[in-house]
């Protein structure tokens, strides 16, 4: 196709668009059947010029998804913005199309997100130059080679907004482009990619930061400073595929100044405005046929991922709601309190268990994180209330080692037992006996028996568990079969589940009394441990 017959040439689905916009117009289709023949030609001629419009000039007819226009509104009160979604939201048509906002100055009358009412310098970059080229320059300029220039304009930024005469490129790739301001002026817009060295972008001082997919930290954080001189704001729109990085901890934390928005399959439309296919639901099952278990978290619900070494591959977590089950009042309960020591580097994880003895269901109740640095004597009223001071605790091997997390000559043991009077569980929670007779403490047993009670519905979790299910999620195995860290939760958890399946848990009925009788006793062999 030629340049001059391609600039004249209209893609049939602003056709599509423009007619249903001029039926809607009129009155509906009963209104059409009475216009004139005059009448039907002029809306004919007026289709074109409204499908011209429609193909260059996107950013007049944009109507934004509900989670899209929740994430523009976040820029009314937050400078680091991320929107942390599913596969197939438009995503990056959400940080694009804000862009363009952004660099043109014609912002929708209901826009309550950021305004600059004067031009501004931005950069969008991705992981890649062909990456940039595909998605970003693509979907801001409508063309990924520029050397395609009949498509310039087709993107978010509208053909009449582009000084086709200011572009810097190299390539197919555009490096700088200069866009009109409705203020008068020229905004500037620069194209980047993580593989560049960081000290290539030092220098800029930035209004706007545009971040598709996840960056790494250096260069966010040096995309960051150029921000800095102008009170400027970083956007960024991702599937957390790369795992909980600490830029994606800031944004799913929501530490102070950052906020996301979360899209998942369910929050996706099947239908676009103009009533054209979106994301059908034959799409959705077939993809979600096709993605590996260990990414469906990630990929369909927008939840951080650390990739196929994933401990927990599961599809739908294990959750209750506590006021869903009655636990404490049900007398056939067994009860059970587990640890996961710490002081100077890692926190003390306290894990509260209920089991059902008839239906072999295991309930992860609770969870307490104490700070570090906090001593045994600090948190012992964890355990000293009327619910819990009987409760037999489940210590891992190292509670018996003196001053190790007391800073004092005593043990973990010796404090619980002798200063508190709590019901320890004598001995050290270690693996069963194995096939060789001999006891070990390798934590794949008990990662292993915790995967199939979430898989078979045996292990439950209170949804209150939010750090418990946060490092499961992202709990992986790397090629040396080495566990991720932080693990503080799961290692609280996995001790109590080692108890409780070698019968330690007791009762609400027996109380203390009974469990020395009915606790199973340490065979003799050599114990491994790692």
């Amino acid at each position: 196709m030629a340049k001059s017959e391609a600039s004249d040439y209209i893609l049939p689905i602003y056709k599509d668009r423009a007619l249903k916009h001029l039926v809607k117009m009129a009155g509906g289709k009963a209104a059409i059947k009475h216009l004139s023949a005059e009448q039907l030609k002029k809306m004919q001629a007026a289709r074109d010029v409204v499908a011209k419009d429609m193909q260059f000039n996107t950013l007049k007819w944009f109507r934004p998804f509900k989670y899209q226009t929740q994430f523009f509104e976040t820029g009314a009160h937050f400078t680091r913005r991320g929107m942390i979604a599913a596969n197939r939201s438009g995503k990056t048509i959400a940080s694009t199309y804000e862009t363009a906002y952004h660099l043109t100055g014609r912002y929708p009358k209901n826009w309550k997100g950021k305004k600059w009412d004067k031009p501004i310098i931005a950069m969008c970059s991705g992981e890649s130059w062909e990456q940039v080229a595909k998605t970003l320059q693509s979907k801001l300029l409508g063309c990924d080679d520029i050397k395609q220039s009949y498509k310039l304009g087709t993107g978010s930024i509208p053909l009449e907004c582009i000084d086709d005469k200011s572009y810097r490129t190299d390539g197919a790739n555009v490096l700088s482009i200069e866009i009109w301001h409705e203020s008068g002026g020229k905004s500037k817009l620069y194209f980047s990619n993580y593989t560049q060295q960081v000290r290539h972008l030092q220098g800029f001082e930035l209004d706007l930061v545009v971040l598709d997919e996840q960056p790494p930290d250096e260069i966010f954080s040096e995309l960051v400073i150029r921000t800095a001189q102008r009170n400027g704001q970083v956007m960024c729109s991702f599937t957390p595929l790369k795992g909980m990085s600490g830029l994606v901890r800031r944004f799913w934390d929501q530490v102070e100044g950052y906020t996301h928005v979360r899209v998942t399959w369910d929050d996706i439309p099947f239908v676009n405005e103009w009533g054209e296919n979106f994301f059908s639901q034959e799409e959705r099952d077939q993809l979600s046929r096709d993605f590996m278990p260990w990414e469906r978290d990630c990929r369909m619900k927008g939840i951080p991922l650390v990739g196929k070494g994933v401990v927990f591959p599961l599809l739908e977590w294990p959750t209750y709601k506590a006021i869903d089950v009655d636990l404490k009042k049900n007398e056939k309960m067994e009860r059970l309190i587990s640890f996961d020591l710490g002081i100077k580097n890692d926190p003390t994880v306290i894990s509260f268990f209920f089991r059902d003895p008839v239906e072999e269901i295991i309930y992860l109740h609770k969870q307490i994180k104490v700070a570090q640095g906090e001593t045994p004597d600090e948190y012992v009223h964890f355990l000293m209330d009327r619910e819990t001071k009987d409760v037999p605790i489940a210590l891992p091997h190292d509670a018996g080692q003196a001053g190790r997390y007391t800073l004092t000559e005593q043990s973990v043991r010796e404090v619980f037992e002798d200063s508190y009077g709590l019901n320890c569980i004598p001995g050290a929670i270690l693996n069963p006996v194995n096939d060789q007779g001999k006891v070990t403490n390798h934590k794949s047993y008990g990662i292993n028996i915790m995967r199939v009670g979430m898989e078979r519905g045996t292990f439950m979790i209170n949804e209150s568990c939010v750090d418990f299910l946060d490092e499961a999620r992202n709990y992986a195995i790397d090629d040396a079969g080495r566990f991720s860290d932080p693990d503080d939760c799961i290692d609280s958890a996995r001790i109590g589940i080692l108890a409780l399946i070698q019968g330690h848990g007791e009762s609400i009925v027996s109380r203390a009394n009974t469990f020395q009788f009915r606790r199973l006793e340490v065979p003799d062999g050599k114990v491994q441990r790692i």
